[in-house]
């Protein structure tokens, strides 16, 4: 059996407890222990999950027989290469390196979204669900750079240039994409409201309808690429998530959209809608998306807290309300029970479970612990 199904079991099951234990002290102690059980998976996993893992170990068996200056002209950032040359001098075993780089994408985000989350372990389930924690075990370095670039949040919304662009540059060592994330610092700046959204919204569908005439006309006259990297391979599903959330965002939260915990993941999740129809056409352009599309896990979470654990000014109860006052009053009567707030954990997660079956960015990843 796919491992994949084990892992998701196993961190429902601890959803579930976090639900019934009241004590902050446990709750705590099982959403740490949640996310140590995720870098536990990533450490046994076998080598051979993916292609990508393969080379990583490859090249880690290779680093240590390198020159400085052939270290330097690598075709992996230095960071990542000096980090394997450490290693290598320091430790026999070659999995110590799955051990490091799970613990340099975990602990950050794992910190992130005890700090800006209400329900982290929520936004922990869906680091897994949406797809993160897949993508953390095919693409190292690059979530070992989201991860680092965690750490220029607050420099973005205080406005401190220099730090971020420090942050920015270290998150370049192990993935050089990550200079596309200067966008949120402009972006941050720039009010958000519909005409915004409308902007968006029409980028993201002449992007969709006419990708593949761009990316044509980019390969054969502008760059030269391999061909296999210009195929179409699904995404169109988390397309669909990605504006189903952002419209949710608005809808729910736009009186708190000045909030900080709300605004940057916003303008993250929507940038990820307005590029993420390249992906269509150039299937290697998710791994810019990905830098953005890492806030869909925060920000679910704040929609789950919104619509599921808020009565008071609940937008989706005035709605139901209005039009459906029988099942209002029905969902009203059990709306601050636990049994409610499991269940609608249960609803989503299912969801996101099946969707994940049928396609995910078109591709399916074998994760099989030892």
């Amino acid at each position: 059996m796919n491992g994949f199904y084990w892992i998701y079991l196993i961190m429902f099951a601890a959803m579930l407890c976090y639900n019934f234990t009241t004590s902050k002290e446990n709750k705590r102690l099982l959403f740490y222990g949640a996310s140590g059980f995720l870098i536990l998976m990533f450490v046994v996993q076998d080598f051979s999950v993916s292609a990508d893992m393969a080379e990583y170990m490859r090249q880690y068996d290779m680093i240590p027989t390198l020159s400085l200056g052939q270290m330097l002209t690598h075709k992996f950032e230095i960071g990542y290469v000096l980090l394997c040359r450490v290693l290598e001098f320091l430790f026999e075993g070659r999995r110590v390196l799955l051990l490091v780089i799970s613990i340099l994408i975990m602990v950050p985000f794992t910190r992130l979204y005890e700090n800006e989350t209400e329900q982290p372990m929520v936004a922990l389930m869906a680091f897994l669900a949406l797809g993160m924690y897949q993508h953390a075990l095919i693409f190292w370095r690059q979530l070992a750079a989201m991860a680092i670039l965690t750490f220029s949040y607050r420099f973005v919304r205080e406005r401190k240039l220099l730090p971020f662009l420090l942050t920015v540059l270290t998150a370049m060592t192990f993935h050089k994409a990550s200079a596309v994330f200067v966008v949120i610092y402009i972006l941050y700046a720039i009010p958000i409201n519909k005409w915004l959204l409308i902007a968006a919204a029409v980028i993201s569908l002449l992007g969709g309808l006419f990708c593949d005439q761009i990316m044509d006309f980019i390969l054969n006259n502008i760059i030269t690429y391999h061909e296999i990297y210009h195929i179409r391979d699904g995404g169109e599903t988390m397309l669909i998530v990605l504006w189903v959330v952002v419209l949710l965002s608005y809808w729910l939260l736009k009186e708190r959209m000045n909030e900080a915990t709300i605004r940057l993941p916003f303008l993250m999740v929507l940038t990820a809608a307005v590029l993420q129809p390249v992906c269509f056409a150039f299937y290697n352009w998710l791994r810019v998306v990905l830098f953005f599309r890492v806030a869909l896990v925060a920000l679910s979470a704040q929609l789950y807290t919104s619509i599921f654990c808020r009565k008071s000014g609940n937008k989706v109860l005035l709605l139901m309300e209005r039009w459906m006052p029988k099942a209002y009053h029905a969902v009203l009567r059990v709306y601050d029970s636990r049994g409610f707030q499991i269940a609608a954990q249960c609803m989503m997660f299912a969801v996101l479970f099946l969707w994940y079956l049928s396609e995910l960015d078109g591709a399916v990843y074998l994760m099989t612990p030892l």
